[in-house]
């Protein structure tokens, strides 16, 4: 008796310390965290802080090295159109229908979109504000796997690379075309400073420029 007892003590420390070497790990990971990574699982959604780039698509792999919590499509709906990501963005897109619920109205810098299924992908916009950066991935695209786009003003109005400064634009918004993502065409964008009456000709934005902003307004198309 005296033994078992030895041995489940044993047990439960090894579990304490799996238990704190858990939690230590995730604080190191939010501490260091320069991305989140948001993907499908089931019914739900994975929502992750991640201290590197993980391979697209690698579940099993962003589980191991990201700390992550599972938030329900009934609380994703409740928050939209508010989110709003700081940090880069990665997106692993399994079911087309939930880009709109993560990413229309929402706020993000920087946006990593990658296609985790072989269906094919329709045309659909979203409206993304402060959108500067986009990467769409497709590992099973022939013609463009992976495309990158950074968005600025230009004399032509048109968005690409490199960056100028941002300095001058306080308002930004993006209509994103969701078929990019078939990844069988060349990524196009076109961007258009300072829109005046922009409300007359995008009536539904939830958020439009005050009088003392300029604005930026880039479609991005296939």
């Amino acid at each position: 008796m005296v033994c078992c007892r030895h041995k489940m003590g044993i047990s439960s420390i090894k579990l304490v310390f799996s238990a704190l070497g858990c939690c230590i790990c995730c604080i190191s990971l939010v501490k260091g965290s320069n991305l989140t990574l948001i993907f499908q699982n089931e019914r739900s959604f994975r929502n992750c802080s991640c201290s590197s780039s993980i391979p697209e698509c690698n579940v099993a792999l962003a589980n191991i090295l990201c700390c992550c919590s599972t938030i329900s499509s009934k609380e994703l709906e409740r928050a939209s159109p508010a989110l709003s990501y700081s940090t880069q963005l990665a997106v692993w897109v399994s079911d087309i229908s939930s880009v709109g619920v993560l990413l229309n109205n929402s706020f993000v810098l920087d946006l990593r979109l990658s296609l985790c299924s072989t269906r094919a992908v329709v045309t659909e916009y979203i409206i993304i504000f402060g959108l500067r950066r986009l990467c769409v991935f497709n590992p099973k695209a022939q013609e463009y796997p992976r495309q990158n786009i950074t968005i600025h003003s230009t004399d032509t109005g048109v968005a690409k690379l490199p960056s100028l400064s941002h300095r001058d634009i306080s308002f930004y918004v993006a209509f994103l075309n969701v078929a990019l993502l078939n990844g069988d065409s060349k990524l196009k964008a076109y961007s258009v400073p300072n829109i005046t009456n922009i409300e007359d000709y995008f009536p539904h934005l939830p958020t439009l420029p005050s009088a003392t902003n300029t604005s930026l307004i880039t479609f991005i198309y296939v």
